[in-house]
């Protein structure tokens, strides 16, 4: 019986009959449905604040659209949008292809035990929050015990501020998400090598078909849906950067760091003005939505699928 055959008839016996037969199956989705629930879709009840000015009085009233004519009139507003979009086009374009070439590289290894252990060691950083890994970056960074200062210094230079300087702030985000990430995405993108077929190596080999022919007519065209999903899972986090500019920025840079989440932060827990913040934070995750559309389009034409 084929599968076709199989799903029909599956589909065709009623709802409660399939839910028993797979009940420990819904039973470990579970905490996972109650987690989104509670943490995803019940915030989004919240949204209709955004159109009053809930946070400064004890009657909230409605504003309409106000919030939403306050914050594309701000300044500040819109340099924290441009410093997200530069800082995540910056983290997608030096990052994004990094964990790939780890992953072909780490999977051309002969040894086991070497490849095990290069993927141990990049991908420890990952499991560092990223507290830990800002204080490791000011420590290395430090103008005064800093390693990377001391060896300015032994050069000849002078100790640079690079924790407060805009000229470097933006490069220390990107190589300190370089560093942590990379590990992650390297393992997905080897898992993925895994699935490829040793007889095309093999036939292409026969032909006469050279490494650098092999990685670009098999391994890449392989893993393409993988490359791609990875692609779709950082641009939906494109906006969303908050943790890591969060504990690494200061005053000093904030034209260069504040980014819109951190902007969110600050208006709507620090000012308690949570109307406004909504505001912004919807307007975030609209931007976001379009962005996860649309690559989701471009991969249903590269692909001829879509991923979502």
């Amino acid at each position: 019986m084929s599968r076709k055959k199989e799903r029909n008839i599956e589909s065709s016996k009623p709802l409660m009959v399939r839910v028993r037969k797979q009940k420990f199956l819904l039973l470990m989705l579970l905490p996972g449905m109650i987690w989104y629930l509670v943490f995803k879709y019940m915030p989004m009840l919240g949204l209709g604040l955004a159109f009053t000015d809930y946070g400064f009085r004890a009657n909230v009233s409605f504003v309409g659209l106000d919030n939403f004519q306050r914050l594309f009139t701000s300044t500040i507003f819109w340099n924290a949008f441009r410093n997200t979009l530069l800082i995540s086009f910056y983290n997608i374009i030096f990052y994004f292809p990094i964990p790939l070439i780890a992953a072909l590289l780490i999977n051309e290894l002969k040894s086991f035990k070497v490849k095990k252990g290069i993927q141990f060691l990049i991908y420890i950083p990952y499991f560092f929050s990223w507290v830990v890994v800002g204080t490791i970056f000011v420590n290395l960074l430090s103008p005064s015990s800093g390693p990377v200062n001391a060896i300015i210094k032994a050069m000849g230079g002078e100790p640079i501020y690079f924790m407060a300087s805009p000229d470097y702030f933006r490069g220390i985000l990107v190589s300190s998400y370089i560093w942590r990430q990379t590990g992650y995405g390297a393992v997905i993108f080897i898992a993925a090598l895994t699935t490829v077929d040793a007889q095309l190596y093999e036939a292409a080999m026969i032909d006469g078909c050279g490494h650098w022919g092999r990685l670009i007519h098999i391994t890449l065209p392989s893993i393409r849906s993988t490359i791609v999903t990875m692609l779709l899972l950082n641009l939906s986090h494109v906006l969303m950067i908050f943790e890591q500019v969060l504990v690494m920025y200061n005053a000093a840079v904030y034209d260069v760091a504040d980014v819109l989440q951190t902007y969110v932060y600050r208006e709507g827990i620090l000012s308690g003005d949570m109307g406004y913040s909504i505001a912004v934070g919807m307007f975030t995750s609209i931007i976001s939505l379009i962005l996860v559309l649309s690559t989701n389009k471009l991969s249903s034409k590269l692909l001829e699928e879509p991923i979502l």
